[in-house]
Order: structure tokens, then C-alpha cells, then sequence
């Protein structure tokens, strides 16, 4: 099902965050540069969650 891989997506998205946010590197004393690494992995959380929702969207509108 469509709407179960995705939300699969989004839980690996979501892992993938948090493990990053875990994650300091020497070079990364600057709060912009933390920010700039993790961006990739919050866009990729925000596409999989959207398209979550339009999926139960949908669903709901195709059972009304």
C-alpha cells in the first residue's frame, strides 16, 4: 500500500534526523553549520509527512 510505504519513509526520515542531531563534529562549533547539515534530513521528514497526509487525505475523500 501506497500510504504504508510512506509512512515507513517517514519513520525512517524521522530515524535518520534524531541520529544526526545526535552527531557533533569538531567543526561544528557554529549553530548555522549544525543547522545547514541537518536541513537535508528536516526537508526530508517535512516531504514524507506531507505526502502522509495527502495520502489520508485522499483516502478519506475517496471513502466519503
Amino acid at each position: 500500500m501506497e500510504l504504508g510505504t510512506e509512512e515507513e519513509l517517514l519513520d525512517k526520515a524521522r530515524k535518520n534526523l534524531v541520529e544526526q542531531e545526535a552527531i557533533r563534529t569538531g567543526d561544528e562549533k557554529n549553530f548555522a553549520r549544525v543547522q545547514e547539515r541537518l536541513q537535508p534530513f528536516k526537508d526530508s521528514v517535512e516531504t514524507h509527512q506531507k505526502n502522509v497526509d495527502a495520502l489520508k487525505r485522499e483516502i478519506f475523500n475517496l471513502g466519503r
